[in-house]
């Protein structure tokens, strides 16, 4: 049986209220002796107090709810633990739910999270609109880490993605002449920016005439190692590019594997550049040129509004465009330092 707060005051010879007076500081003086037998009788029956019953009484359960596509992937992850590193500073706890594109997981995550009256919710992607509808119906500050249109009640902040894109893509086609280039990309998530992404590489494209049908675009509806590579071989035995874009770097790791596999070289005979700038990007032999996706920032931002929020109460919707700069390695061509041949992908 769990110990009480009567048991507590019960074995220092006090009331439950003095108790109350000790585990919550400024509310009542309390004597020395008084304090002393019960912090000794908290210390020998292992007493807890209730964190959720504490906070209740102060309307908040120093808590926040995380909704994410998949863990699995590394940028995904990457947010997730630079959250959990603020809240964790702030003196929050983080509970974090992986929900992928199944409706009912993410309602029953939803659910839950308003169930144990968690102070904020952040989602990582998008949802289907039905439920972002639900979540901004909820009366507690929700903010999503995704590209979403203005008006619906919730705020969100994603990295800048078309025009990065198109600056990736327009680097290949300008600087190493390339003429022919594929895009690889994935559908899983419904996110908006990854949409955006493709079109950037359109973009760059159509700037210069170059061909940038449907053709030249393999999507997949997940985002693996695996899905990179069945990209690269499709492509490459239908549209044949000299080069890849691909929209995220899982995806461009699995794609240099494919064209290994072929006796091909990166970047000697098929360049790759990528979007997210994560490990795996900066541990890819040959490095691979990246458009960094801030994670960090993203986080340190999506932390900040949601604590102004909780301060001040209700305030407007914002949409956060963070921006994005290009790392150059050598997967494009360029003449830069290779990573470490052993630390292959």
């Amino acid at each position: 049986m769990a110990v009480t707060r009567a048991d507590v005051a019960k074995l220092a010879g006090v009331s439950p209220a003095v108790v109350s007076y000790v585990l919550n500081p400024g509310s009542r003086p309390v004597s020395a002796s008084a304090r002393a037998r019960i912090e000794a009788a908290i210390a020998e029956l292992g007493y807890r107090p209730n964190a959720i019953a504490q906070a209740l009484r102060r309307s908040s359960t120093m808590s926040m709810g995380l909704m994410v596509p998949n863990l699995g992937h590394v940028v995904v992850a990457d947010t997730a633990s630079a959250l959990e590193d603020i809240a964790y500073e702030l003196g929050y706890v983080l509970f974090v739910g992986s929900v992928g594109d199944d409706r009912e997981r993410a309602e029953r995550y939803l659910r839950t999270y308003v169930d144990r009256q968690v102070d904020a919710i952040i989602v990582i992607g998008s949802l289907a609109p039905e439920l972002m509808a639900q979540i901004a119906d909820e009366p507690l500050p929700v903010i999503v880490l995704d590209e979403i249109g203005a008006g619906s009640g919730i705020s969100s902040i994603h990295t800048e993605s078309r025009e990065s894109s198109r600056e990736v893509v327009t680097h290949l086609i300008e600087q190493h002449g390339h003429e022919r280039i594929g895009c690889v990309t994935s559908s899983g998530s419904r996110s908006r920016t990854t949409g955006a992404r493709v079109a950037g590489w359109r973009d760059a494209l159509d700037a210069h005439g170059l061909p940038s049908g449907d053709d030249w675009v393999f999507t997949s509806a997940e985002c693996t190692r695996t899905s990179g590579a069945l990209g690269a071989d499709t492509l490459l035995d239908s549209v044949a590019p000299t080069a890849f874009f691909t929209t995220s770097d899982m995806q461009a790791v699995g794609l240099i594997g494919a064209i290994r596999h072929r006796g091909l070289m990166v970047p000697r005979d098929i360049a790759v550049v990528s979007y997210e700038n994560s490990d795996l990007a900066v541990r890819a032999f040959p490095g691979l040129t990246s458009v960094d996706c801030r994670t960090d920032e993203v986080a340190r931002l999506a932390m900040e509004r949601l604590v102004a929020r909780l301060r001040d109460g209700a305030l407007p919707e914002t949409h956060d465009v963070v921006p994005t700069e290009i790392v150059y390695r050598a997967s494009c061509g360029c003449d830069v330092p290779l990573a470490n041949p052993a630390a292959s992908t």
